[in-house]
């Protein structure tokens, strides 16, 4: 008798688990066109990873055509089709991987795309398409480079309806280069990709304020096609909107639902016909909340900064070669006449040796924070609050005060210590000494975890 009620609840739990996701394949298998389905968290997976397949447990990219449901595993060219039982097939032979994480997958014209991506310490920049023939992929020539890898440095929102791709994201230098500057640039650009001809425009915009900065490296943003991109800064929740290049608030009430589900980090999303619907796997419940325009009201201020034409860029080629001739003398004569000057302003330090000399300029008129980009400005303030509480700063809190708590680890220890690195070398030039600011120090509970405090020295000099 026992052994026949464990029979009974195992065929129940197989039942149950066959059955989940059924509300999200019969909503999907009624959906004309093609949109991609956003992860709330990455481990987030309608279907496990076929053994054998990858190095990796990789994140998915789920896709729907024409009520089709399709999956690609992210850095790989490995494409699936999942039909109405949860079953896979694989529909490609590829068996490269690697090259292409975070890149963003879409279909357009019943069509498979990937574009760009980050592997290989580098920056994937290419667009490919997936030939059903040979079941592999080929590139599709584009007019420029865009460095772009969704989850590191990119945002990518799709305006399906006028074939065009946007991009808002930082520049990184591939992490094979010797770097001659390490002060970090925190410039967000904007591109957009032309579908039909496959140019990106000429030269990228410049976001004209922090909230896409915060974007970019937070992991808040929500991607709703045809509406905008939703984000999340200082509490408060902005419509970005690239193809109208305006910027909106959303009311607090359903701003606030909004954000419940997102916090949950449970299930995925997608935004169709103007209804945003929240997935969760484990329940298969699916929500649906009415979400227009009519929600939204426009915030006057500009989404991109004016960049005026520079003198050069108006003059005729043959007017060049004089116009720099002249600036070169112009340019010894007043180095030569205000370098006294220059040197009780500024002192210079050498950092390295060799080939690998990079130096740092700081200006000791000013205060040692003035110095710093906004990035070190928002570590070094953590730093000295909680030194003076006779607090170390822990891992943590300095990956919040970059901004990259949820990247993957390998980011957050780049940032962090590239970061540390340039405080700690503005400050040995900005005191003329061989002193560190940032002090690091072994915890007690585990010696493998480093925490951070500022040099006691220098606790109540700093500002």
């Amino acid at each position: 008798m026992r052994l026949r009620h464990i029979y009974i609840i195992l065929f129940l739990f197989v039942a149950v688990h066959a059955s989940a996701q059924k509300n999200l394949l019969r909503y999907l298998a009624s959906q004309t066109g093609s949109f991609e389905l956003q992860l709330l968290n990455k481990e987030t997976k309608l279907v496990p990873t076929p053994l054998g397949l990858t190095c990796t447990d990789s994140r998915h990219d789920y896709m729907v055509n024409n009520g089709q449901l399709y999956m690609q595993i992210s850095g790989t060219g490995k494409l699936f089709k999942i039909d109405s039982s949860l079953s896979i097939t694989r529909l490609d032979n590829t068996c490269y991987e690697g090259y292409n994480y975070g890149s963003y997958s879409y279909i357009r014209n019943n069509k498979f795309y990937n574009l760009g991506g980050w592997g290989f310490w580098q920056f994937n920049s290419g667009l490919r398409y997936f030939d059903t023939t040979s079941k592999e992929w080929f590139r599709e020539p584009i007019n420029k480079e865009v460095q772009l890898a969704r989850h590191m440095n990119a945002i990518v929102y799709p305006d399906k309806k006028n074939d065009l791709i946007y991009v808002v994201y930082q520049s990184y230098p591939n992490s094979y280069f010797k770097l001659q500057n390490e002060v970090k640039n925190d410039t967000v650009y904007m591109q957009c990709l032309n579908l039909k001809p496959n140019d990106w425009w000429q030269e990228p915009k410049i976001v004209n304020d922090k909230i896409l900065l915060e974007t970019v490296i937070g992991t808040s943003a929500m991607i709703l096609p045809g509406l905008g991109i939703l984000t999340e800064s200082y509490n408060h929740l902005y419509l970005i909107n690239p193809t109208t290049q305006k910027l909106y608030e959303i009311e607090n009430e359903i701003g606030g639902t909004i954000m419940n589900y997102v916090a949950s980090k449970n299930g995925l999303y997608f935004y169709k016909d103007e209804k945003l619907h929240f997935y969760n796997p484990g329940l298969d419940s699916l929500v649906s909340i009415t979400l227009s325009m009519s929600k939204f009201s426009e915030v006057s201020k500009p989404l991109y900064k004016k960049i005026t034409p520079s003198f050069t860029s108006k003059l005729k080629l043959n007017q060049l070669p004089y116009l720099i001739a002249l600036l070169l003398l112009f340019t010894i004569s007043v180095v030569l006449f205000f370098k006294n000057k220059s040197l009780r302003k500024m002192q210079q330090n050498v950092v390295g040796s060799g080939f690998h000399k990079k130096s740092i300029e700081i200006n000791k008129q000013l205060e040692f924070s003035d110095n710093l980009t906004e990035t070190e400005k928002s570590v070094l303030d953590i730093l000295l609050e909680c030194s003076k509480q006779s607090t170390p700063t822990s891992i943590d809190q300095i990956n919040r005060a970059l901004g990259v708590k949820n990247k993957e680890v390998t980011i957050q220890n780049k940032l962090r210590s590239d970061t540390l690195q340039m405080i700690n070398k503005k400050f040995m030039v900005f005191a003329s000494t061989s002193d560190i600011l940032v002090e690091r120090e072994k915890t007690a509970m585990d010696k493998r975890v480093y925490q951070y405090k500022i040099n006691e020295r220098y606790l109540n000099k700093i500002k």
